[in-house]
């Protein structure tokens, strides 16, 4: 920067910091400029918010669209111009019936039904990427463009009058030469006209980007039409499979035992064991019957008397003691 370029900043700098606290009046701009600066303001801000919350409507899930923002990045840095799309909750849906209706198999009338669905549904997807495409073509990009070329001239304009117009106010505060006041006098005019005359262009186009709503409109209504007729197709195809699912007879099912040799009745333990029981009650429970008979009298009453005697307590001493007195 040359040194008369640097006085100049100098000069914008001290007036701007006179301005901010008071001791310096700035020159006033007509109302109508003013007016469209404060519409462009707001035009650049409608504009950024039109793109973030269209791109937003497209792929909602903020988690995916970060990671896809990094992968884009991290190709730009390889050189690499491999992106992969936007993973779409109808092809998710899809491949998740694919998967659990070939596992069913085509015997299963359910299977068949996750099939039928699955291949709508991948449709629906594929449908959903040609909206996306459409938008992107016919309404993003064309903001897009118009907030890095259109308003970003507005811009450059009207910050190249705020710096002659403090140019402008600081040789006048400090009463320079008329040559220099003239000078700065054209160019703040000068500036004033092209930042006055591209905000009106910038303004004055609304039709166009009305016409980009309406794409953006168009190519919702298409996808919806569409996806229509797949819903209406795969309506009627499982309105068939329930039909003949229903016509079917019922088949009957026998359940399989679980052993193919099982062990007769007649050879089980628990009866072994119920006919040994009975056989010991009958052997120990009941007594012979009474007979008046003398010799069997006098064997059972000789054996009651041999038991009772080697039932009777024994006990033999330890130790002999004298009792004291």
């Amino acid at each position: 920067m040359s040194l008369s370029g640097l006085r100049k900043q100098l000069n914008k700098a001290n007036q701007y910091l006179s301005e901010t606290m008071g001791a310096a009046e700035p020159t006033k701009l007509d109302d109508q400029y003013n007016t469209m600066e404060k519409n462009i303001d707001l035009t650049y801000e409608l504009i950024s918010a039109l793109i973030a919350g269209t791109n937003e409507y497209l792929q909602p899930n903020p988690a995916t669209r970060a990671k896809m923002a990094t992968m884009g990045a991290i190709s730009k840095v390889r050189g690499t111009v491999k992106t992969e799309p936007y993973p779409q909750t109808e092809g998710m849906l899809s491949e998740m019936m694919f998967k659990y209706g070939s596992a069913l198999g085509g015997s299963s009338d359910l299977g068949k039904a996750l099939l039928d669905a699955a291949e709508a549904y991948r449709r629906m997807a594929d449908i959903k990427y040609q909206m996306e495409e459409n938008v992107k073509q016919n309404f993003i990009d064309p903001l897009t463009h118009l907030q890095n070329n259109e308003l970003k001239d507005v811009n450059f304009h009207r910050s190249k009058l705020k710096g002659r117009r403090l140019d402008y106010d600081c040789k006048k505060r400090q009463q320079r030469r008329d040559e220099e006041m003239i000078q700065a006098e054209e160019k703040l005019e000068e500036s004033k006209r092209l930042a006055e005359m591209a905000m009106f262009n910038v303004l004055s186009n609304d039709v166009e980007q009305v016409s980009q709503l309406r794409a953006l409109v168009d190519a919702q209504l298409e996808f919806h039409r569409q996806t229509i007729d797949v819903l209406e197709a795969l309506q009627n195809q499982l309105a068939v499979r329930v039909k003949e699912s229903s016509s079917r007879p019922r088949a009957e099912h026998h359940p399989l035992p679980v052993l193919s040799d099982r062990t007769p009745r007649s050879r089980s333990p628990a009866s072994d064991g119920l006919s040994m029981s009975e056989q010991s009650q009958g052997r120990f429970e009941h007594p012979p019957p009474y007979s008046n008979g003398g010799p069997s009298h006098t064997s059972g009453s000789a054996t009651n008397v041999s038991q009772t005697q080697q039932q009777k307590p024994s006990a033999k001493a330890l130790f002999d003691f004298d009792a004291q007195k």
